[in-house]
This record gives structure tokens, C-alpha cells and sequence, in this order.
């Protein structure tokens, strides 16, 4: 990591003894709408949707597509979908589905909805974040809104009244949510408005029973049920004119149904190919926009079904899995004329609709063990392509997303078949290709790329936070598990300091320890806790600290400690507030101060409407004290006089920690901070670190036209953006390491680790006459891919700490794989 520029080499520890495990992925959905470009700044003008991603564990990941920005650089800066916010799954809960819908609140435009299950009975609408919720008349994410439509509770939960649900799938129309339950019956959950229950006398509420568990479920397209005045010629759009049609189900014994929607009835039963010894199970269905019919099942086989006869078309049944390797996932191509298939032999397939006929047109081996889930962007819009007579318009590059056992999300290009000939000719895509160099964008020949399964940022647990933090006096390295903390003492040999098992409600969110290694500060969704670690007969037991002055101890979103340990800082995730509390051994905590900042305050217009968003909550006007966003990042200079705080809504805050008072507000970025570190030697400098590998420094005693911080930025920008700027890995965290007289600004990715030495934080030096003397740079910037991937990079002492998680280290907990590739020399 050194640099031909003389000065001391940088002393690096490393680390690979770290036991964490992410949660593999089990369901994947893009939004049906994508976000719109009004300036959040990480989001392209072309833009994309919002991917879920569900987890073992039961946490949501919501990304939004992170796109840096440069003259000419036709969208191959883009990082890639990126977490912006973390749904922390209960206790005992995992995802089993997803599934997006819009609908509307009282006196809002549409929001968009999102649907799980767990695999029990019980359905889950989990209430976005404002900002990722709303969506404008014109179908497209209104940011600005950050802080409408805020419900009083993360999640509401209905009961299936049918046992275990297998299967969910929202209509086309967004007025329906059937479940397939273990009982044998589809159920019908109404979704209209902002309604959540099951579906009345005037619907068909349950479907005919079949008998069997209704494994996977997928809608057809809809239907006219009236005729078009002819003197009006825009009712042909009226959705009033619309209704869903029928529900194709995939069961466990060797067969399919169709189910009409009005009576309920069964339609048609199909058959699929099986086994003498056991039953053909249906895992995964799809419809196309004509009525086709697609079935993936158990013996690794899909089967496209006539849409009139419902019989499987001749030469349309494929077996381009592995035999017996079952099909666990279908996707139709944004243009309804493609379909994928993934499955347990790490395999995804693209059939295509050529000449009339269906064709396996290329098989990509992208994973390392079973693929779970599969989605695109831009999703198939059915009903656009019903309303339309024809195939509809992609308006940007389709992408393709896998993602399984083996932890990693893959991006795969799907250019739609009508555009294969880019990949022989030597031109740009009119969209180019946002996930590598490569000119080619057919799913047989592109190049992939893997979301990293390390964390994105260094923010905390609600915004895919990082999970290692230090405590540098005692040399302790903090690890943050779902429900568990482990502390190691690192030297030259490591030891376990302790092992904390946690009685939490839901996954932590976030976890800090103070400076001297006295208090460990932990949070749930829930309820947050203050431990004391005492020593006591060479070994760390903890005891708990009562909160006092707080009528209870609230879940918090981040939290952190000021260097001399005696102060908490406690952002809470419900109300958004920043309590600054003082320790003290062996007594209670007492709060000293309470900023209310992130919160948005509302005041009645004249004419009665409601300024700065007009707040509320489920249609009646909410009480100020209810609008918020949550801080999801907290950091504390080295003196302890400045503390830094961001939220989801891009805010930033400072305030001085001596007088207690709020300070400034800094400049709103382009996107959220992915890191904040504050200067070692000059603690009013503090770096901003942006998932597009920006760099923004302020200094907060700077006034007028002084600011040494402005004027280094401006010099490390270029230097930046010639060594990572073209990194496609967002930037993940920060921090300052200082050495002698020179001072060091780490950077570091998933995948790569890059140093800024700093010769000077003050205005180059001027000639004589007055002029800038600008002949060299303030930054020494170097950048290495050495180690990867990335848990955590930071100081510990004098030392750089690299914290690294091996994938192969990974795979020793995973159960066995299908296939396992060819083995040489035996």
C-alpha cells in the first residue's frame, strides 16, 4: 500500500478469522414502477425499479439503483442496485415470497404495497419507508415526499384461514392477493385502497378446491367486461373496463389448474410428466401476456402450455435443467416474448419465442449452489401489454436477477430478442450496458456481475449496515450478529473475549462499545440495552444499565459513544429523536439533551392544508410529533465535540456535544452517506464518504472564505476519480489514520482498498505575486484489490485494520450443492 511519494509505509493488520455468515436469499421482486429522476442524484435518468431481496433470516433489503454520473459515460459508472433500507425480520420469521403492488391511501396518489410469507399462516404487509412508498400520478417514486404516509406500526398481518401458505401472487391490477394454502384452496385477500383482508361476498372469496397444496401461483392477463362507448374513445383506458380473468396454479401431484376468477371454478386441470416412484411437484408457474402457460416442476422440465387448449405445445416441453434437478423459479423477459428458468443445478435458462415457435436460446451456470429466486427489471407489465394488443416497450436495458443459497445476487443483461443483433455488431446498446465493459447484452453472451455479500455501507443495521466495528483502547474487534455480539481481543494472536446471547424480538439493528471497552450499547426493532462489562476473575461479564429519565428504552437506529466512554448517543428508529446520555458506573443513565431535528414539524396553512408534506397518517392529518425519518448514521469527533447525524432523507445535521446545542446543517447529498469519519488531528474536518466513491470534507469551525476542507476536496476529487471512480463497487466506509505528521484517509469497497495520504489540509502554498501554486497535489491516492471481500476496513492503534470473509470459508456451512462440477485427478 505504499506510494512512490515519500513518507511512512502504512502498517496493516489482517484479519480472517471473523465468523460471520450473511443470510441466504430466498425471494426476489422489483417494484412494478420505477423511481423517478428529480434529483435524488442515485438514480439515472433511465431510471430502474426497487429490488427486494428476502432473506433466511428474515430481513428485507430494499435497493435502489446507485448510479455515479460523468460526461459520456453512457450509465457504465452504475453500481448496481444498492441497500438503502433494511425491513428487520422477527425473531423465528423468514421469507418465503415477495410480492409487489401499488395501491393508494386517503387523500394520497399510489404507494406501493409489498407482501410476504413465512411459511406458516400468516400473510405480512411490511409499510416502506416513505420515501421508497410513495409514488407521484405519473407512476414514479416522489422522493421530495419523504415524510407522507407514515403508518403506526412496521407491518400488519392477516391469517390465511387455510394452514400454511405455499404460494402468493398479486393481480395484475393491483386489487387482488391470492395465497394458495395447504388446505387446497386459493384464497382471494382484497388490496384495493389500502384495504387488507379477505375478500367479501361481492368476489369469489375462495377458489375450488383441488386437493393438494397449491405450490406456486401466477396470474392471467385481464379481461374486458364491457364494451368501449364509441363516443368516448378514452374509456378503452377506464381500468373500471378491466378485471383479473383466471389463477394458474402448480400443485404437488403432478398437475396444474386454471381457476376462473368470476365463478371460481376449476377450468382445466393440466398434467405434467412424473415419475413411477413419486409425484411431479409444480414449484414454479408463469402466464404470458397472450394466455400461455408455463409450468417448471421437480423433474427439472418446463412445459409451455397451448393458452386455448391448455395442452403442451409440440416441441415446447424442455428438459434444459439437469435431470431430477427441480425448477424452482420462472421469470417472463420484460417483453413478454422470454422465460427463464432457475433451479438446484445452478442453472438459468432464457427460452424464446422465435418464428412462432419456443426455443432454448441459452443456459448460464451463475451460482454456486441452488437458485432460489429469480426477477427483472423492468418487470413484464401484463396489463399494459393486454391494453396494448402486442408486446410492450422496454424502455431501458432488461437485467436480469438470481439470487439462492450461495448468499450473492447476480446481474445478468437480458436484451429482448428483437435486439440480438447488437451482439454482433460493434456499437452501443441505445441504453448501454450498465452492468459491465462488454458490447454484448444477450443473455447468452453477456457478461454477469455479483452484488457483493458483504455489507454496502458502514451505516447501521437498517440501512445494510456494516456488522464490525473496534473498540481501540482495548484492542477489541466487535462483531454483530442477528441476535448475538462477539467480541475478540486482536494482538498478534487473537482471542474470544466474549460471547453475548441476546434476547431480542427482532434481528439487532444496531450495536456500539465505548472507546475504554466499559459499555456495549445494543438495539433491536424493539428495545435497546446498556451493558457494563465488568471484569471479574479474568473473564468480561456484563451488567445490565437501567435507562433513566426515558419512559422506556426504545429501539434505537444508531448509536455511538463519545472517546472519554461517558456519553451515549441514542437515535431512536421510532420518532427519530437523538438522545445524548451520560454514564455513569454502577447508576442509571440520565438523559441530558434531546434534539428533534430529523423531525419534520408541520404547521396548517390558512387554507387548512398541511405545510412541509402535508403529513398524515392513513387519510387524517398526522400530530407532528409522528413525522420522521430515521437517523441511520451517527458519529462523534475525537475531541467529543461534534456530533454528526444523517437520515434516510438525505439530512444532515452537526451539533456541539460541549454546549449541547444544534450547530448547522450541512449541504443534503445526492444520495445517502454510505460513511462519516471525522479528522484524527484537525476533529472539526470531517469526510463524507457517498456510495458513488465521492468524497465530500467540511470543516465545521470554518466561516467565510477560509475553508481549508473545501479547498482540499477540491484537490482529492480528481485524484479520486482517476483511481476509483471507475470502480463499479459502491464505496462502502472510511476513516482517518494518522501517522507522525501525515494523515491518511482509507477508502475501501467490497472488493478493493484505496489510500488518500493527505500532504497538508490547508490551501496550497501561493507564489510570489499572489498566485496558487497548483503544480501538485495535495493527495497521494493509491488503490489495491488485494483484500476481498471486505467486512471491514479501519484503524485499530496505529495500525490498519482489514477485516476479511473469505467465500470459501462460507461455503463449509452450506449443505450439499446438486452438482458440483468436474473433479481432476481422480
Amino acid at each position: 500500500m505504499s506510494s512512490a511519494a515519500p513518507g511512512p509505509a502504512v502498517p496493516l493488520h489482517r484479519v480472517r478469522f471473523v465468523d460471520w455468515t450473511p443470510s441466504s436469499i430466498t425471494a426476489l421482486a422489483f417494484s412494478p414502477v420505477p423511481p423517478r429522476a428529480d434529483g435524488a442524484g442515485h438514480v439515472s435518468a433511465a431510471s430502474r425499479s426497487m429490488l427486494a431481496i428476502g432473506r433466511e433470516n428474515g430481513n428485507i433489503d430494499l435497493c435502489t439503483w446507485c448510479e455515479a454520473y460523468a460526461e459520456g459515460s453512457r450509465g457504465e459508472l452504475a453500481k448496481g442496485w444498492v441497500v438503502e433500507r433494511t425491513l428487520l425480520g422477527d425473531v423465528n420469521y423468514k421469507i418465503e415470497a415477495l410480492a409487489f403492488s401499488i395501491g393508494s391511501a386517503p387523500g394520497h396518489s399510489q404507494v406501493l404495497r409489498l407482501f410476504s410469507t413465512s411459511g406458516g399462516s400468516i400473510i405480512t404487509e411490511h409499510f416502506l419507508p416513505p420515501g421508497l412508498a410513495h409514488i407521484s400520478e405519473a407512476h414514479s417514486w416522489a422522493r421530495a415526499s419523504d415524510t407522507d404516509l407514515v403508518h403506526d406500526a412496521p407491518t400488519r398481518t392477516l391469517s390465511s384461514h387455510g394452514g400454511a401458505v405455499w404460494s402468493i401472487a398479486a393481480s395484475p391490477l393491483g386489487r387482488f392477493l391470492a395465497i394458495g394454502c395447504e388446505d387446497g384452496y386459493v384464497r382471494l385477500i382484497d388490496i384495493r385502497g389500502d384495504a387488507f383482508e379477505h375478500a367479501g361476498y361481492s368476489t369469489v372469496p375462495r377458489l375450488a378446491r383441488v386437493g393438494n397444496r397449491i405450490m406456486s401461483l401466477a396470474w392471467g392477463p385481464p379481461k374486458r367486461v364491457s364494451s368501449p362507448s364509441s363516443d368516448d374513445s378514452s374509456s378503452e383506458d377506464d381500468e373500471d373496463e378491466w378485471a383479473e380473468s383466471f389463477l394458474f396454479g402448480g400443485l404437488g401431484n403432478s398437475s396444474a389448474a386454471v381457476w376462473d376468477i368470476a365463478t371460481g371454478h376449476v377450468q382445466a386441470r393440466l398434467s405434467v410428466l412424473k415419475n413411477r416412484s413419486e409425484h411431479t411437484i409444480v414449484w414454479a408457474v408463469a402466464v404470458l401476456g397472450d394466455g400461455t402457460l408455463v409450468a417448471g416442476d421437480s423433474t427439472g422440465r418446463v412445459t409451455f402450455f397451448d393458452a386455448r387448449s391448455r395442452v403442451p405445445i409440440p416441441g415446447a416441453t424442455f428438459q434444459s435443467h439437469t435431470s431430477g434437478a427441480d425448477v424452482l423459479a420462472l421469470c417472463v423477459g420484460s417483453d413478454g416474448r422470454a422465460v427463464y428458468s432457475a433451479g438446484v443445478d445452478q442453472k438459468v435458462v432464457e427460452y424464446t419465442l422465435i418464428a412462432q415457435q419456443w426455443a432454448h436460446t441459452g443456459t448460464r451456470r451463475l451460482h454456486a449452489h441452488d437458485i432460489r429466486a429469480l426477477a427483472i427489471d423492468p418487470p413484464f407489465d401484463m396489463a399494459a401489454a393486454v391494453r396494448s394488443s402486442g408486446a410492450p416497450t422496454v424502455p431501458r436495458l432488461p437485467v436480469l436477477v438470481s439470487g439462492g443459497i450461495d448468499f450473492t445476487v447476480v446481474m445478468t443483461p437480458a436484451a429482448p430478442a428483437a435486439q440480438y443483433y447488437w451482439r454482433n455488431r460493434d456499437i452501443d446498446t441505445p441504453h448501454g450496458n450498465p452492468i459491465s465493459s462488454t458490447q454484448a447484452t444477450a443473455f447468452a453472451d453477456t457478461t454477469q456481475r455479483r452484488i457483493p455479500f458483504v455489507p454496502q455501507s458502514a451505516r447501521t443495521g437498517i440501512a445494510g449496515g456494516g456488522v464490525v466495528s473496534v473498540c481501540p483502547q482495548r484492542r477489541w474487534l466487535v462483531l454483530r450478529r442477528d441476535t448475538s455480539v462477539a467480541i475478540w481481543h486482536v494482538e498478534e494472536q487473537w482471542s474470544k473475549v466474549i460471547e453475548l446471547e441476546l434476547r431480542v424480538r427482532s434481528n439487532l439493528a444496531a450495536v456500539a462499545v465505548s472507546a475504554d471497552g466499559r459499555f456495549l450499547a445494543v438495539s433491536d426493532a424493539y428495545e435497546s440495552k446498556v451493558f457494563e462489562l465488568v471484569e471479574r476473575d479474568d473473564a468480561i461479564v456484563p451488567r445490565k444499565v437501567e435507562l433513566g429519565g426515558l419512559e422506556s428504552a426504545p429501539g434505537v437506529s444508531a448509536l455511538a459513544f463519545t472517546p472519554d466512554s461517558r456519553r451515549l448517543i441514542l437515535c431512536t428508529l421510532h420518532g427519530a429523536y437523538v438522545h445524548v446520555l451520560q454514564l455513569h458506573a454502577g447508576s442509571p443513565a440520565q438523559v441530558l439533551r434531546t434534539f428533534g431535528q430529523h423531525r419534520v414539524r408541520t404547521t396548517d396553512a390558512p387554507d387548512g392544508r398541511v405545510r412541509a408534506g402535508d403529513a398524515r397518517i392513513r387519510g387524517k392529518q398526522a400530530d407532528p410529533r409522528e413525522v420522521y425519518v430515521p437517523v441511520v448514521i451517527a458519529a462523534v469527533s475525537p475531541d467529543g465535540q461534534w456530533l454528526f447525524t444523517a437520515d434516510s432523507a438525505r439530512r444532515m445535521h452537526t451539533f456541539n456535544l460541549d454546549s449541547l446545542t444544534h450547530q448547522r446543517v450541512l449541504p443534503s447529498p445526492a444520495s445517502v452517506p454510505a460513511s462519516v469519519s471525522f479528522h484524527p488531528q484537525r476533529p472539526s474536518v470531517l469526510a463524507v464518504a457517498m456510495p458513488t466513491n465521492e468524497v465530500y470534507l467540511y470543516d465545521l469551525d470554518a466561516e467565510g472564505d477560509g475553508d481549508a476542507a473545501a479547498e482540499a476536496e477540491r484537490t482529492l476529487r480528481p485524484e479520486l476519480e482517476r483511481v476509483i471512480g471507475r470502480f463499479r463497487e459502491p464505496l462502502v466506509g472510511s476513516a482517518w489514520l494518522s501517522r507522525g505528521d501525515e494523515t491518511v484517509l482509507v477508502l475501501y469497497g467490497p472488493t478493493w482498498l484505496c489510500t488518500a495520504r493527505a500532504t497538508g489540509l490547508a490551501p496550497a502554498p501561493k507564489k510570489r505575486g499572489g498566485a496558487r501554486d497548483d503544480s501538485r497535489s495535495a493527495w497521494v491516492v493509491r488503490a489495491t484489490s488485494k483484500y476481498q471481500p471486505l467486512l471491514y476496513a479501519g484503524v485499530l492503534g496505529n495500525e490498519l485494520l482489514v477485516v476479511e470473509r473469505p467465500y470459501v470459508a462460507l461455503t463449509q456451512g452450506l449443505p450439499p450443492a446438486f452438482y458440483r462440477g468436474a473433479k481432476y485427478g481422480f
